[in-house]
């Protein structure tokens, strides 16, 4: 009798979680008020190596956020003055920090925003060992070129849906 009374509650307990507001993700009503109303940009990038580097995952990060690129669009996302600078403490083992830096404005329903945009990583590199390429580095920067367009496509998804 006692183990049909604690089942019955544990079944009922369960039952009513429904009830306290939990919801599965994508069925809030609210989303639609969270999109932005500018879901199109025009990316206006230098014409060099590393801005090149740049553009993918700019359009990657940006469609994630459901922003699309469009060539003729209102808004624009225009990337100035890219530039990578690399700070060395040296020793055997050298500690090695990349900074990437970005002068970046925004242009939404006619009203420009600019903002200077910097990320940072720093790793080791063994002097002393075999290997003369910088692998590491390499890696670095891609994980750099990555985390700008991250910061890039959240400060304009954060200025559109104002």
């Amino acid at each position: 009798m006692k183990k049909a009374l604690v089942l019955a509650f544990v079944v009922a307990t369960a039952t009513s979680l429904s009830a306290c507001g939990f919801a599965l993700r994508g069925s809030d009503r609210t989303a639609a008020v969270i999109a932005p109303t500018n879901l199109s940009t025009q990316l206006i990038l230098e014409d060099n190596q590393f801005a090149l580097g740049l553009k993918r995952p700019l359009v990657k990060r940006l469609q994630l956020l459901g922003v699309s690129e469009q060539a003729t669009a209102a808004n624009t996302v225009k990337v100035d003055n890219l530039r990578l600078r690399r700070y060395e403490l040296v020793g055997t083992l050298t500690e090695v920090r990349l900074v990437m830096m970005a002068d970046v404005s925004y242009t939404i329903g006619g009203q420009t925003h600019r903002a200077p945009v910097q990320v940072e990583q720093s790793y080791q590199y063994n002097e002393a060992s075999v290997v003369t390429v910088d692998q590491q580095g390499e890696k670095t920067k891609t994980r750099l070129y990555d985390h700008l367009a991250q910061r890039i496509a959240e400060q304009y998804y954060a200025k559109a849906k104002l």
